[in-house]
């Protein structure tokens, strides 16, 4: 439905017969043009005119009627009803987009144009810059009641995008403010700011959103981002960890409960609980929560898309041909953890005996997606945040071994897998495995996951021989600080520890502390990305006053040598920046895995705990797949012990440096190619299992 102004005056223009409309509909251009022609139908002949690719002629035909002395109002009022209706009755949204593109130069104040526009903008991606916003955002405070319909699904396609302008956050907040307020819009809201580091403004929608909370899969939604929101802040610990405790006790009333999951909130629901990783090392309560919550909205899925699920169970068996078709799925495909690392397989794959195909469900346009879209040994589909989709596309390429990334970060790419569109699936990288009965696999190596793990998990874990990643290294840029810069002494011993609020917790931050009390002349750098600055700051520094003054550092406090520091500009710039470093610390229940990893290859020794997950094990297998020993720690007292050695001894220090920058040339994490060949080893003898 249009909302524009009805007609004031008694002009009327000729309407075309249905079959002349059939026609223009259809693509028959050059029939309706003789007709339309004949008619003299300016309005409907300048569409058909623009629709065969002629813009120049279309326009002059809009014109025509003014040039005879049409009423101006009148007929831009015609034209502007004529083409809303044709861009509405078009099935292609790049047309429709195109046709409204014309009304919005005949008709800039016509704000339910516009909001058409944002709509098939982010339907196709088509962001170009910020005016098309802005321009909706001033109509918007300026109508009086603007459509309340048409707003709120404008809102919706909006907060749903992966990527878009950044005048968007004024517009939805604009329109929020115009909209009746809703559960969906107050919680995608506070999805959206999360999205762009803004964790403290998603509270307060939040804590609207539960006024509007009706069912118990709606608060669960809700207490995720919530406890989401309040980790990424990096400061509020102690009510993410109440949050935390709420949070389970839904999940586990949701899994006992008969309540039946739609579609929309079994794919929303089917990461929760993925947050317990970070509050504590649990490997098998985890596990269950996991295998639990992934096996109950499995089945949903599969029994909402029944005939999609048979389907694909009916689909042709593994190829027996030379060549296997290996998928890779992700919405990671950028400049990113997993793109970074990722970019080393795909590399050394042998294209003669794999296919490659990537299904990316983030389209980001980034440096690092361009040479994975670009790369033509590869084939590369950029596809909507849609699990049904992904699925489709993976079944129609008769994909023989699905490989997810991104596991329980990605609720597209979970409800892809849980459809089973390809015979076999293996989850790698990304993160812990999601515990859907439909993965037959999960990569590990024999120390990320030990034996008695086997257990907790419905997939079969399968241990390559080394490591389960591995890389050629890391592209250094030229660092943007310096000691100096920062009041840090030349001869000063420096600990960095650089990790989202996700992994951080008041008691890493006293362990470090307490290594930082212990070293004379040693500063700590924190670098807390997706973490609100103010917060994370006040509360390590409140820690370090509550540690007080160690005597070998004079007048001196704990709190005098920190120092925050600000997101880099590039991937690059912050590993240049690690050279300030003598010692990386990292954090536990969930160690670093990237960072750990950059630190390694620049030759810089780590702290590490050592815990049952497999997010608290990764400083383990990195260390010893590296070739050292030295930081690998099992208890808080071994932390301490490693970082206060660490920084007092130079000499060990020295020593584990030379070790790690000579290990290059050796250690299984920094070949990337052997790696691959074990991967595709791995893909070979999964295949003649199954057959």
């Amino acid at each position: 439905m249009e909302f524009l102004p009805a007609m004031t005056d008694e002009t009327t223009f000729p309407q075309p017969d249905p079959s002349t409309l059939a026609a223009l509909r259809e693509g028959d251009y050059e029939g309706a043009i003789a007709i339309l022609e004949d008619q003299q139908n300016f309005a409907y002949l300048g569409i058909a005119h623009f629709l065969s690719g002629d813009e120049m002629t279309a326009q002059l035909v809009w014109m025509a009627p003014l040039m005879e002395g049409e009423d101006e109002t009148a007929w831009t009022h015609h034209l502007t009803q004529v083409l809303a209706q044709e861009s509405l009755a078009l099935g292609d949204p790049s047309l429709a987009w195109q046709l409204r593109q014309q009304l919005r130069q005949f008709s800039p104040d016509n704000l339910s144009n516009l909001l058409h526009l944002i709509q098939l903008s982010g339907q196709l991606n088509l962001w170009d810059d910020d005016a098309l916003l802005e321009e909706a955002t001033l109509l918007l405070n300026s109508e009086a009641s603007p459509p309340h319909n048409l707003l709120q699904q404008t809102c919706q396609t909006l907060l749903s995008q992966n990527s878009c302008p950044p005048a968007s956050e004024t517009f939805l907040k604009t329109a929020l403010s115009r909209l009746p307020e809703n559960f969906s819009l107050l919680l995608g809201m506070a999805r959206f700011l999360q999205n762009r580091w803004q964790n403290l403004a998603s509270l307060d929608y939040l804590r609207q959103a539960e006024a509007y909370v009706e069912t118990p899969s709606q608060e669960i939604l809700r207490s995720h981002l919530l406890l989401r929101g309040l980790l990424r802040s990096g400061g509020r610990w102690h009510q993410a960890q109440q949050a935390f405790e709420q949070h389970r006790q839904h999940l586990e009333q949701l899994i006992s409960s008969e309540t039946e999951l739609s579609l929309e909130l079994a794919s929303q629901l089917i990461t929760a609980g993925g947050m317990m990783a970070y509050i504590e090392d649990d490997l098998p309560g985890y596990r269950q929560l996991r295998r639990q919550i992934g096996t109950r909205c499995q089945t949903a899925i599969q029994q909402h898309l029944a005939q999609v699920t048979h389907r694909y169970q009916r689909q042709s068996p593994i190829s027996s041909g030379d060549t296997l078709k290996i998928g890779y799925l992700s919405e990671c495909f950028r400049q990113h953890s997993v793109g970074w690392l990722v970019r080393w397989l795909l590399q050394y794959h042998d294209r003669q005996r794999f296919e490659i195909h990537l299904y990316s469900l983030s389209q980001t346009g980034d440096r690092l997606q361009q040479q994975f879209a670009n790369d033509a040994t590869l084939q590369f589909h950029p596809l909507p945040y849609s699990g049904l989709e992904a699925a489709e596309a993976i079944h129609r390429d008769k994909i023989d071994i699905l490989v997810d990334l991104d596991s329980i970060t990605s609720n597209a790419g979970c409800s892809t897998l849980a459809l089973k569109p390809a015979p076999i699936q293996v989850s790698w990288l990304g993160c812990d495995a999601a515990g859907l009965p439909a993965v037959d696999y999960f990569l590990v190596d024999s120390y990320v996951l030990g034996d008695e793990a086997e257990q907790h998990y419905p997939e079969k874990l399968w241990r390559l021989p080394h490591s389960y990643i591995a890389v050629d290294g890391f592209e250094m840029g030229i660092p943007s600080l310096r000691r100096d810069r920062l009041d840090i002494p030349t001869d000063a011993v420096v600990y960095f520890c650089s990790q989202s609020g996700y992994k951080r917790n008041p008691h890493d931050s006293r362990r470090q502390l307490q290594i930082l009390a212990q070293v004379p002349n040693s500063y700590l750098l924190i670098k807390g990305v997706y973490s609100d600055a103010t917060s994370l700051q006040q509360q390590v520094q409140e820690l370090a006053e509550a540690e007080g003054v160690d005597g070998d550092c004079g007048s001196r406090t704990l709190r005098d040598r920190l120092r925050f520091l600000p997101v880099t500009p590039s991937e690059e710039i912050h590993r240049a920046n690690l050279t300030l470093a003598d010692v990386v610390l990292d954090t536990y229940p969930y160690n670093g895995t990237t960072t750990t990893l950059e630190a390694l290859w620049a030759g810089i020794p780590v702290v590490s705990q050592v815990g049952q997950q497999f997010a608290s094990r990764q400083g383990y297998t990195l260390l010893k797949n590296a070739g050292v020993e030295a930081g690998i720690a099992v208890s808080d007292e071994e932390y301490v012990d490693w970082g206060v050695r660490l920084g007092r001894d130079v000499s060990l220090r020295r020593q584990v440096s030379q070790q790690l920058l000579r290990n290059r040339r050796t250690a299984p994490l920094w070949n990337a190619r052997q790696f691959t060949r074990e991967v595709e080893q791995m893909y070979q003898s999964i295949v003649n299992h199954y057959h």
